[in-house]
C-alpha cells in the first residue's frame, strides 16, 4: 500500500444517519467539513499519514481513500476469511488485501489496465463500466469499484489479511466480472436479519397502519384483502402457503423489518395458534418472505434521500422544501446582502474560502443531489422553486461582515492570524466569512526568492528603506486591514520600463480576479468611479498617463475612511466606506487643483523608481517567475505588515519619499510653487514694501504667465501658505496704516522686478 500512502487521495469518515441510512460512512476533509470524490474535492484530499492524524485528532471513525485511476477495490461483504469465495477470490487475486472495517468482510486493493476492462459511454459522455455487469451485486454481496470508470471512496482499516504490495490483476478483474458480477446470474437468498431497523412499539403499530393502508390501495389490493381481512385462503394448497403469500406481500411494502411484518400479519385473519405458538415457524416464514423480493422491496422502503417521496401508486417525487432543507444542512453557504444592486449574493465555502456564485452555478449545486438519485426526476420548475426558497431566507449577511477580522489572511493551508508580535495559523473555518484567498501556503519560514531580490535591487535602486515601504504596502494589500487606517495611497513614478508596473501585476495575482480593478485617478473622481471600486481590495492604474485635475476630492474620502455615495449606471445610489488600497504607476504625478493642503500630499506616498531596463534585458515573464515565488514574498511582506501594525497603522516613510513629497507639493501646488520660486525671508533691516494683496496680485499673474491654472482664492493662497510654513495667518501679517504685510516675507529681487508693479 505505500505507493497509495504517497499520493494525496486520503480522507477521513465517520458514522452518520445520511439520506435515509443509518450509521453511513460519510466522507470529510482533514479540516472536519463534508467531502467528495469527485475532482472538485481533489484539494481537500491528503498523504495517508495527515489523514491517519487528523481521523485520531478529531476522533472520527476512520479514514479512507478515493480509489484513483487504475486502481481497484473488490469489497465482499459478510463473509469471513475461512468463506469458500473468500478463499477462491484471495488466490486469485495477488495483492493486498485487508479486513474491512466492520470485522465482517474483505477488501482486496489492486491495480488493472482499464484498457482491457469492458467499458461503455453514457448520455454524459463519460466512461463506465460496460452494461451486464454490477459494480455492487445484491445477490452475492460482492462490490467492485475501479478507478476512472467510478467515483468512489473506500474505508480503509489497516488491518492487512495479506500485507504485500498492491500488484496488477487485470486478469483476476476481468475473470471476476465474467464469474462474479454478470447481471443475469441467478439470484441467492437476501439474509433477513442484516441491518434491519429498530422501532418502539409506538413505531410499528403507526408503520403498521400506514403498510396496511398502502397495501388496500395498491393494483392488487383485492389479493391483499382476500388473505389479510377476510382470512379467505383458497386458491393456496395449504395454510402455510397462504400465510408465506401474504408475508411476501407485506415485505414488498415493510421492507427488510421482520418486526413490522410480524406485527402486520398479527392483525390479519390469518393469524392462528400455529402462527402465535411456533416462534420457529414466523420466524422461517418472514425470512423466506424477505427472500422472495430478492432486494426488489417497494420504493419507499429502499433506499433514498430524504427529499424524496412517494405517491400512493409508489411513484418518487422531488420535494422542493426537503430539498431545501437538504442544501442547508449539507452544503455550506451564505447570503449577503448586496446594498449596492438591492439584491443577494450566493457565496458557497469550498476549499477554505467563500466564492461567488452566480445564480446557474448555485443551481447546478442544488440539482446535484438530485441527479446522483435519479436524474429523471429533475425538472427546472422544481430546481428555481428550491433557489428561490433559499435566496428569501432572512438569515443575510452583511457585505461588511465579509473578510471583517482585519487580523486574518486566508492561505491555502490555513488562515494566518497576523498581531504585532505574533503569526498563529490556525484551520479555515466557514464561520470567518472569508472571499479572498492567497493562492500558496504560509510557510512560515523565510525562503529564499532571487528573482524577487534582483527585481527590487533595480526597482528601488537598492534602498533598503524603500524596499521596506514596498513590502509593508503589499502586506497591507494581501491582508484584511481597513485601506483607509494608514490614510496612504502608493504612487510609483518612473520613466517608462522602469518595471514599476511589475510589482503591482504580481500583487494583482496574488489576490485574484475580482478583487482588484484597474481605473485611473480621473476616472475614480468621474460619477460612477465610487461604483467601479466598490468590494475591491485594491484599486488603481498600472500606466496612469499625465493629467490635470480640478481637485482630488473622493480620493481624499477614500484614503481618508469617508462614506462614500456612489451609484451604477441605471440602478439607485447607495453609500459605503472603501476599505482596500489605492496604487497608481505614472510616468509623472498628476496636477490638481482644488484644496491641496499638506494634508492631502501627506496621503501620498511618491516612490521614484529611476532605473530603465533596456529592450534586450527586459523579461516578458518576470510577473509569472516572481510569482513563482510568491511564498517567500508573502512571508516577508506579511513580516514587513507587523511593522506597521507596531507603528500605530503608520507605513515606514524612507526620506526619500518625504523629499519626493515636497518636490511634488512645490510642482503641484502654485502656492507653494510661487513661495519656493519668487519669495524670500527678509535680512537685516530690509522689510516687504509690498502688502499682502499687492504679493496676492503678482501670483495671480505668474501663474497666468507660467500657465499654472488654478490660481487660488486670496484667502486659499494665505492659508495654504501659512500652513506650508506651519504658522497661522495672523502670526505672520503685521497690520500698519498702509495696509498688511507679512512680517518676515517678501518677494524676492528678480519677481520684484518683474511684479513689484502690481
Amino acid at each position: 500500500m505505500k505507493e497509495l500512502r504517497n499520493q494525496p487521495i486520503w480522507l477521513i469518515w465517520r458514522y452518520e444517519n445520511s439520506n435515509g441510512r443509518e450509521n453511513a460512512k460519510v466522507p470529510y476533509s482533514v479540516t472536519g467539513y463534508r467531502t467528495g470524490t469527485t475532482r472538485k474535492f481533489r484539494r481537500q484530499w491528503v498523504l495517508y499519514d495527515a489523514a491517519k492524524k487528523a481521523a485520531k485528532d478529531k476522533r472520527y471513525s476512520g479514514i479512507g481513500f478515493v480509489i484513483p485511476k487504475g486502481y481497484f477495490l473488490l469489497d465482499v461483504d459478510h463473509r469471513t476469511q475461512d468463506d469458500p469465495l473468500v478463499q477462491e477470490l484471495l488466490a486469485r487475486f495477488s495483492s493486498y488485501a485487508e479486513v474491512s472495517v466492520s470485522g465482517g468482510g474483505v477488501h482486496i486493493i489492486g491495480k488493472c489496465d482499464l484498457s482491457r476492462i469492458p467499458t461503455a459511454v453514457d448520455e454524459d459522455g463519460k466512461r463506465i463500466l460496460a452494461p451486464g455487469y454490477y459494480t455492487k451485486n445484491p445477490h452475492n454481496g460482492m462490490e467492485l469499484y475501479i478507478g476512472g470508470l467510478t467515483n468512489r471512496y473506500a474505508t480503509f482499516s489497516d488491518m492487512p489479511i495479506r500485507d504485500i504490495p498492491v500488484g496488477d490483476c487485470t486478469n483476476a478483474v476481468l475473470l471476476t466480472l465474467e464469474k462474479e458480477m454478470k447481471t443475469d446470474l441467478p439470484a441467492a437468498p437476501v439474509q433477513a436479519e442484516e441491518n434491519t431497523p429498530e422501532m418502539t412499539a409506538e413505531e410499528i403499530e403507526a408503520a403498521a397502519f400506514d403498510v396496511v393502508a398502502s397495501l388496500q390501495r395498491q393494483k392488487n389490493g383485492a389479493k391483499f384483502s382476500k388473505l389479510y381481512d377476510k382470512g379467505d385462503i383458497s386458491g393456496y394448497n395449504s395454510a402455510s402457503e397462504a400465510d408465506l403469500a401474504l408475508c411476501s406481500i407485506i415485505a414488498y411494502r415493510a421492507g427488510n423489518n421482520p418486526a413490522l411484518i410480524e406485527a402486520i400479519f398479527n392483525a390479519s385473519a390469518l393469524c392462528r395458534e400455529k402462527w402465535l405458538s411456533r416462534p420457529d415457524y414466523r420466524r422461517d416464514t418472514i425470512r423466506k418472505a424477505i427472500e422472495s423480493c430478492t432486494g426488489s422491496f417497494h420504493p419507499s422502503v429502499m433506499d433514498h434521500p430524504s427529499f424524496i417521496v412517494f405517491t400512493k401508486k409508489g411513484e418518487a417525487v422531488l420535494d422542493a422544501p426537503l430539498l431545501a432543507k437538504y442544501i442547508r444542512e449539507t452544503v455550506p453557504y451564505i447570503l449577503v446582502r448586496d446594498s449596492s444592486r438591492q439584491g443577494t449574493l450566493v457565496f458557497v465555502y469550498e476549499n477554505g474560502c467563500y466564492s461567488l456564485y452566480s445564480r446557474e452555478m448555485m443551481l447546478g449545486i442544488i440539482k446535484a443531489p438530485v441527479a446522483e438519485y435519479n436524474e429523471k426526476l429533475i425538472t427546472m420548475n422544481k430546481i428555481n422553486e428550491v433557489y428561490s426558497l433559499l435566496t428569501t431566507d432572512l438569515n443575510y449577511v452583511a457585505q461588511d461582515d465579509l473578510n471583517a477580522d482585519e487580523s486574518l489572511i486566508n492561505f491555502r493551508n490555513g488562515i494566518l492570524q497576523v498581531t504585532p508580535d505574533k503569526l498563529m495559523l490556525f484551520p479555515h473555518s466557514p464561520d470567518l466569512n472569508s472571499t479572498i484567498q492567497i493562492p500558496c501556503d504560509w510557510s512560515g519560514e523565510d525562503i529564499p526568492t532571487p528573482i524577487f531580490d534582483r527585481y527590487m535591487d533595480t526597482l528601488t535602486n537598492g534602498d533598503p528603506e524603500v524596499k521596506q515601504l514596498l513590502l509593508e504596502f503589499i502586506g497591507a494589500c494581501v491582508s484584511n486591514v481597513k485601506g483607509w487606517r494608514m490614510k496612504k495611497a502608493l504612487f510609483l513614478v518612473g520613466d517608462g520600463d522602469c518595471g514599476k508596473s511589475v510589482l503591482k501585476s504580481l500583487v494583482e495575482k496574488i489576490l485574484g480576479r475580482g478583487n482588484f480593478i484597474g481605473i485611473d485617478l480621473q476616472q475614480i473622481e468621474a460619477r460612477f468611479g465610487t461604483g467601479m471600486i466598490y468590494d475591491k481590495r485594491l484599486a488603481g492604474s498600472s500606466d496612469m498617463s499625465f493629467m490635470t485635475m480640478a481637485e482630488l476630492k473622493t480620493f481624499k474620502m477614500i484614503t481618508g475612511g469617508d462614506s462614500l455615495f456612489a451609484e451604477f449606471k441605471g440602478q439607485h445610489g447607495f453609500e459605503y466606506t472603501y476599505n482596500g488600497l489605492l496604487w497608481f504607476c505614472m510616468n509623472r504625478p498628476p496636477k490638481f487643483g482644488g484644496d491641496d493642503g499638506k494634508w492631502v500630499y501627506d496621503r501620498i506616498m511618491i516612490v521614484r523608481c529611476p532605473n530603465t531596463i533596456p529592450k534586450e534585458k527586459q523579461d516578458k515573464n518576470l510577473v509569472d517567475k516572481l510569482y513563482e515565488e510568491r511564498e517567500g514574498i508573502l512571508y516577508k511582506a506579511v513580516r514587513a505588515l507587523q511593522e506597521v501594525l507596531r507603528n500605530g497603522y503608520r507605513f515606514s516613510e524612507p526620506e526619500s519619499v518625504k523629499a519626493a513629497r515636497q518636490e511634488y507639493i512645490k510642482d503641484n501646488s502654485t502656492v507653494v510653487g510661487f513661495y519656493e520660486e519668487c519669495m524670500c525671508e527678509c535680512t537685516g533691516n530690509k522689510r516687504s514694501n509690498m502688502t499682502v494683496s499687492q504679493i496676492y496680485r503678482a501670483y495671480r499673474q505668474w501663474c497666468a504667465d507660467n500657465n499654472n491654472g488654478y490660481a487660488k482664492t486670496a484667502k486659499e493662497f494665505r492659508d495654504i501658505l501659512a500652513s506650508h510654513l506651519g504658522t497661522s495667518y495672523a502670526g505672520m501679517t503685521v497690520h500698519k496704516e498702509s495696509g498688511t504685510y507679512y512680517r518676515n516675507l517678501m518677494l524676492n529681487a528678480e519677481t520684484n522686478a518683474e511684479y513689484g508693479f502690481f
